[in-house]
């Protein structure tokens, strides 16, 4: 079987007990970072083989996960997180779905978490990940703008300030911003982007409300 496992996003507590037991009985762990995993693994003293598989996996990696599941059973983990969104995920269930049982090992994620404490109806929303670095930018926002629903963004550290500035171009929009959701420094903005001063550090989630 292959065994798609969402994982904490910060706070280890929030694994939960079904894929603490799956990594558990697995027989091979793929991983989008093998560091990462070890020590998501190490924290609840879970010993197993752990490959590399991220979005760049070649020919030969797929060929080798193809091995891997004849006979034994495969755990896939991104770093943080559901797979599949914004992190690897699609391609190794779009290569293998006919040949293996896939199972899904419903977790932690960031677009719900910060949509929980919305203060906006989240019954419909649009999640667009990240933005461009650079090209398609402005295309990308006034799709934000456009939008009927709310757009739930992520943002990394360097990039949020630029983000914001983009986004106030167009509308001085009232958002929900999370920083650092379920770590040691969580912090929850709410208001209009001209009044939310943000802290440069970490990774952000944004809910543009429309």
């Amino acid at each position: 079987m292959l065994y798609i496992i969402g994982t904490p996003i910060g706070n280890l507590k929030d694994i939960t007990i079904r894929a603490k037991e799956t990594l558990e009985k697995v027989d091979v762990v793929l991983a989008e970072d093998t560091r990462v995993t070890r020590k998501l693994l190490d924290s609840f003293d879970i010993k197993k083989e752990i490959i590399r598989f991220d979005e760049h996996a070649d020919e030969a990696k797929f060929r080798e996960v193809e091995n891997l599941i004849k006979d034994r059973d495969v755990a896939f983990v991104s770093d943080a997180g559901t797979p599949n969104i914004s992190d690897p995920g699609f391609r190794l269930v779009a290569r293998f779905k006919e040949q293996v049982e896939i199972i899904p090992i419903p977790g932690v994620s960031a677009i719900t978490t910060l949509a929980s404490v919305a203060d906006i109806p989240m019954d419909k929303f649009i999640f667009m990940g990240f933005p461009p670095a650079k090209r398609k930018r402005k295309k990308f926002f006034e799709e934000v703008f456009n939008s009927k629903y709310p757009v739930v963004l992520y943002e990394s550290t360097h990039r949020i300030k630029k983000t914001l500035s983009e986004l106030k171009e167009l509308e001085d929009f009232e958002c929900v911003i999370g920083r650092e959701l379920t770590k040691k420094f969580e912090t929850i903005y709410y208001g209009k982007i001209s009044e939310i001063k943000v802290e440069e550090k970490g990774e952000f989630v944004l809910i543009i409300k429309r």
